[in-house]
């Protein structure tokens, strides 16, 4: 009887699990872009229409509207839109310090407040300018349901486009290992990249963004362009929430033209606990924190938009430059970056690729040193050929490298969909067969972790006649 109340336990978890999973992979579909990035971003995008909403993660009726305004935005925004090309949805959080001064350039005075125009009108527009320029704008509370919304969109396309339009049946992504395979057996591919190393280096790093010796008046515009990118992309929430509670409060924190206050110091950017104190992925000699921090940069890289790309090149490239504590290090990172002009252009493919290749850069140089020194070396250039195969698999023989396949090998190394790398994964590749390990079945094991770990927990609980209350 136990044995059959368990099953019907775990059966409940792992149902209750896909439905909340497969929700909150449809609730981001907006896009949060801030007032650094408005300008290029909308003016980058190719769709011919920008929707944007202006909102405070501190109102309840931007709260109330915000499942709402996702609704529609999975109808227009990539990856699987049902109606693509037309409408670019947008969001701001006039929450954040940062994004003041262009909230105040559209004159927002109530939350959530729509604005609706050609993308390169919106780009460069204010509400000053919105009579004669095709801006238009609305209130939320006069389109604060997902279908009111969408009428007010279709009269703008002449559309008549519904909530229950079909979406098209989704591509399906074939890892770069399974579509360029070479003869021999390449063993196990295991996926190193670990959640815990990466929230390791991320503390770590917020602990050394603190030192007096950092926290200069010039490095302030440096911080906040990194606290920007981990709260857009870093794949961690609670290391997301932790910037973004930072960038909220930055007034208060940091005012401008003023030192830091105690109080940022005392934030703790991913939560209590961190940094914990050691390695997982990274640990060994001559590892650890610059392992870990190389990491972070891969992670954060492989989740950025095309309009983030050249943001995110300045971005790594200040924070080192500002908040690397190692000089020598700083100083052979800006030298190999320094020469290198980041085009407004530039898209996730050129930053993933140029981190890519900067890491190698650095991996050499330390492998000379390491030689000179000890008379021989570890370290590989990144990704080895027993990991990635096809990385070396040169079509044309003009260089060591086919970057196309090592694009794709770190999309699925560093950024795994829906498992936000706490799930390691494997795949064996034979010149017969490709045995894969899919995304969905890699959130299976994840999910079905958690229902097992859950329902043990329930199994002990009912053992113990449910005392909770004396724990």
């Amino acid at each position: 009887m136990a044995g059959e109340s368990l099953r019907w336990w775990v059966g409940i978890l792992l149902f209750v699990g896909a439905i909340v999973s497969t929700q909150s992979m449809q609730d981001e579909c907006a896009v949060e872009i801030y007032e650094k990035i408005f300008k290029p971003a909308l003016g980058q995008i190719k769709n011919p229409y920008v929707l944007v909403e202006f909102f405070a993660s501190w109102s309840p009726p931007s709260k109330e509207f915000k499942p709402h305004y996702d609704r529609v935005a999975c109808m227009f925004n990539e990856p699987d839109p049902v109606h693509a090309n037309e409408v670019f949805v947008t969001k701001v959080d006039c929450a954040l310090e940062s994004n003041k001064m262009l909230c105040a350039r559209f004159d927002i005075q109530s939350y959530p407040t729509l604005y609706w125009g050609p993308s390169e009108v919106v780009a460069s527009g204010s509400a000053f300018s919105k009579e004669d320029s095709g801006l238009q704008s609305v209130s939320g509370s006069a389109v604060s349901t997902a279908e009111d919304l969408l009428q007010w969109i279709n009269k703008r396309l002449n559309k008549k486009y519904s909530l229950t339009d079909a979406k098209p049946e989704p591509e399906i992504h074939k890892p770069i290992l399974e579509m360029k395979q070479s003869p021999g057996v390449y063993g196990i591919w295991k996926n190193p990249a670990t959640l815990h190393d990466v929230e390791e280096a991320t503390a770590q790093a917020f602990s050394y963004m603190m030192d007096e010796k950092m926290m200069r008046s010039s490095s302030r515009g440096s911080f906040i362009q990194f606290m920007h990118l981990l709260e857009r992309h870093h794949p961690s929430e609670r290391c997301r929430k932790g910037s973004a509670k930072i960038l909220q409060n930055l007034v208060e924190f940091w005012p401008l033209r003023q030192p830091p206050r105690s109080v940022l110091k005392k934030q703790q950017l991913c939560g209590p606990g961190l940094p914990r104190g050691f390695w997982d992925s990274c640990d060994g000699v001559g590892r650890g924190y610059s392992c870990g921090l190389w990491m972070l940069f891969h992670s954060l890289t492989v989740r950025v938009e095309d309009f983030e790309g050249s943001f995110a090149l300045t971005a790594i490239e200040a924070f080192v430059d500002d908040f690397y504590k190692c000089d020598h290090c700083r100083n052979q990172f800006r030298n190999m970056t320094s020469r290198i002009t980041h085009e407004s252009t530039s898209t996730k493919k050129d930053v993933v690729l140029w981190l890519w290749r900067t890491h190698n850069k650095v991996t050499e140089l330390v492998a000379r040193e390491e030689s000179r020194v000890k008379g021989h070396s570890p370290r590989k250039l990144w990704p080895p050929e027993n990991e990635c195969p096809p990385c070396r698999d040169i079509p044309n023989g003009d260089s060591e490298w086919d970057e196309e396949a090592v694009y794709y090998f770190l999309l699925e190394f560093y950024g795994l969909k829906g498992a936000e790398l706490q799930y390691r994964y494997s795949k064996v590749v034979t010149s017969e067969k490709s045995v894969v390990v899919p995304y969905w079945a890699a959130v299976s094991i994840g999910l079905a972790s958690l229902g097992c770990a859950m329902a043990t927990c329930y199994s002990r609980v009912h053992k113990l006649k449910f005392n909770a209350h004396q724990h």
